[in-house]
Parts: C-alpha cells; structure tokens; sequence
C-alpha cells in the first residue's frame, strides 16, 4: 500500500509540477509577474521558502503538484493595468502563457519514453515475434470474421503490423470497431473484416487470437497431476491420441473431460511416455482440472542507443498520442465503450503496479499519464487550458474579450462537465474493485 501511495503522490506531483513549470517560465520569459511558484500545495512550510525579484518560491505541505499565482490573472481582482499583469498582455501572449503547460506535459512524455528505451525495458518475448495466429477461441469474432490458424497478420486498417505488440494494441484499443484486417494466407493476402468484442471491466478489445503458447507444465499445484507423478517442465504431446499444438488445445481437452478418464502423452528430457489421468471437477465451472499452471512467460530487455533512444521515443509518443486521438473519437461517437476510463484509484493502482515492476515500466507510465494530462488540457473545454485558449482566441480574432457572463456560463457549464467525468470515472474504479 505505501508503494502504491508514494508512487501515485510522485507520478502526479512531477507531472503537475511541470506543468505549471511551463506556465511559470513562459510567463516569466514575456514579462508577466509572476507573484507565487509553489511545489506542493497548501500551506507552505516555514523555512522552505524564499523570494528572488517579484516572485516568491516555496514548498507546501502536500507535495501533489505544484501552483502558479501571476499578477492580474483572477477577473476578480482589482488590475492596475500595468504592463506586468497577465490581464493586461496581448491575446497571443496570454495564449502562449497557458499553452506552455500542455506542451511541457508532451515534452515531458517524450523524454521520458526516450529515458525508457535507452535504460531499457523488460517485456515478453513474445511481443516481439511475427503476428501468426497459433490458437483460437471458439466462437470467437476472429473465426466469425473467417481468420484462421497460421494467418500472419500484416496490417490492420492500413497500419502496418510488425509484431504482437503491435497486434495487441490495436485491437484492446478498438472494442466494437471494424477493424479491416489484411493476412497472408497460403502466400496470398486476404483482407478481412473483423470486430473486436468488449472483453472485461476495463472495455479493452479482444479477436480471441493467441500467440503460440507451448503445452509446458510450469508447475503441479495439486491432484490429480500430483497422483499421476506430472513434473514441472512436462510437455503434453498428445492427449487420447490428438496431437496438442497448444497450451489451450491441452486446456479445453481437459476441462471438457471432467471425471473421465484420459491419456496424456508426456514428453520429459529424451523419454515419452503415456499417463492416465481422471481430471477432478470444478464445482463453480462445471469443468475438468487437473492442477498444473503454465510456466512463466519468457522475457527479454530492449534496449538502444542514445539517438536511437530519441527516435524511439518521439515515435512512441507520436504513436500513443494518435491512438489516443482515436480513442476519443470512438468514446465520443459511441463506438467504443467507456468503462476503459480510469481516475485516481485506478491510476493509483497502475502507478504501484509500474513501480514494483521496475523504473523503465514506471517511467513508461509517468510518460503516458504525462502524455494523456496534455491532450486534456489541450481541448477548448471552459477551466482547462485549451478552454482558455478558446476565449484568448475569439478575443484576438474579434477584437474584444467576452463578456464576463458569458465567460461565467461557459466555465460552469465546463466544470459541471468535469465534475460528471470525475464522478464517472470514480464510478468505474469502484466497480473495478469490487468485480475483483
């Protein structure tokens, strides 16, 4: 819990604190006072602070993000009309001053995937071989859209697909979408047509494809495996004499055979030997079990190279923002769900999550957070940045700012926006942790 807790309140603090880094160091560039910087918020704490120029420096009592006070930047207060207060600088510069924040939260996310790739992160092997289909759920969208084993999957809606990193993003990000689907087949291409259906409670997508997956034992757990002598490393060749190609053909064989009698063929070191085995019955499932687990998956590090590193990062940042374009689009027009939407319980958890995970998969998250918290505040929604931006710029382009009633109206409406997002997604997290 106290990883969770320090990971959420360091994730959240630098990625707020940059922003308004930005705000601040814009502001102080063009001229504007800049009355208060803040790290943390609330009441700042006795000797840690100081003052240099117009502007004091602090460190409040909760280190959860940061503040910028400038002068003349709250319509309430009584302006001066001096050259120094935000109210009175031009429309583009106050455009400027607001647009900073955003954009330091995309820098800020491209560093750290550039960080990422150079210290390297540990991921499943798997993800990094070609997309061949080696197993397949009955029923499945996949069979439906007539996919079949060994189709090699090269692209999905024009997007070329190198790998099942590659694969697996696309469709856990298109729940309820048609994904046109291009697959060489017996040396030919085929494009098919395929919806990824809502699997769980995070709204993720899946076709019901798997990667190849060995009939290994990785471990007995209990009876009857534990009867019948089975041992971890264990490869099941054959059960009642059907060859297993899979770790889920060997699966359903045995969860369809509760309490009957079955032979598996074993494969240990140079020996192969046949075992008879009755799989005991689940009472919750109503299917076979034999208590064994898969071993686990294999792992490797990618890693590059300084210039590498930044390539790679700008393009996944570029990649990750443009899914998240999508993403949106989809929420907005109904055709994705939105119960892959997460707040701060969710965030709290993935922070710990990363964190015990290692500092590249922490840094990683921080990167996506610092990426999605940009986009954000980059749409003209009244209280968020590009809200802002939205007024500075009718100004520019009329003349003449808004009203401060039709401003008022505008941000209310924006806040009762945000308020019903927050309780959404508050909402979502909740019923994430009860379903668990």
């Amino acid at each position: 819990m106290l990883t969770i807790i320090f990971s959420f309140v360091v994730c959240l603090g630098v990625l707020i604190f940059v922003h308004e880094f930005g705000h601040f160091a814009v502001a102080k560039a063009i001229g504007i006072k800049v009355e208060k910087f803040s790290l943390g918020f609330g009441p700042k704490i006795p000797g840690l602070c100081f003052k240099k120029g117009d502007t004091e420096y602090m460190i409040s009592a909760f280190p959860l993000g940061g503040y910028v006070k400038m002068a003349g930047e709250n319509p309430d207060e009584e302006l001066e009309g001096e050259p120094y207060e935000f109210a009175s600088r031009t429309p583009w510069e106050r455009i400027q001053v607001v647009f900073s924040g955003p954009l330091m939260n995309l820098i800020l996310a491209a560093v750290l995937m550039s960080a990422v790739f150079f210290i390297g992160r540990k991921i499943p092997a798997y993800l990094t071989e070609p997309p061949i289909i080696t197993w397949m759920e009955e029923g499945s969208a996949a069979e439906g859209a007539g996919l079949k084993i060994d189709d090699k999957i090269i692209s999905i809606n024009d997007h070329k697909i190198a790998d099942w990193e590659a694969l697996q993003t696309m469709i856990a990000a298109n729940a309820g979408s048609d994904l046109h689907i291009t697959v060489e087949r017996d040396n030919k291409f085929i494009t098919l047509t395929a919806t990824p259906e809502e699997m769980g409670n995070m709204g993720l997508g899946s076709l019901g494809i798997y990667h190849y997956i060995p009939a290994e034992i990785g471990s007995v757990t209990g009876n009857p495996a534990k009867k019948a002598g089975l041992k971890a490393g264990d490869l099941i060749t054959y059960i009642n004499g059907i060859k297993i190609h899979h770790w889920y053909d060997m699966a359903d064989m045995i969860q369809n055979h509760p309490e009957q009698k079955i032979v598996l063929t074993i494969q240990r070191e140079n020996s192969e030997f046949d075992v008879e085995i009755i799989p005991s019955l689940n009472p919750d499932t109503k299917k076979g079990l034999i208590g064994i687990t898969q071993p686990p998956s294999e792992s490797i590090v990618r890693k590059y190279g300084v210039l590498a590193s930044i390539q790679k990062g700008f393009k996944e940042t570029y990649k990750q923002g443009r899914l998240t374009f999508e993403f949106l689009f989809k929420l907005i027009s109904g055709k994705t769900s939105p119960k892959s939407l997460g707040g701060p319980i969710l965030i709290a958890q993935v922070a710990g999550a990363s964190a015990k995970a290692g500092v590249s998969d922490f840094l990683y998250f921080m990167a996506f957070l610092s990426l999605q918290l940009g986009i954000l505040n980059l749409f003209p929604i009244p209280v968020l940045d590009g809200g802002h931006m939205l007024f500075f710029s009718i100004e520019l382009i009329s003349g003449k700012p808004l009203s401060i009633k039709k401003r008022e109206i505008a941000q209310q409406i924006g806040f009762c926006m945000l308020i019903f997002l927050m309780v959404y997604v508050f909402y979502n997290d909740i019923m994430r942790f009860f379903v668990h």
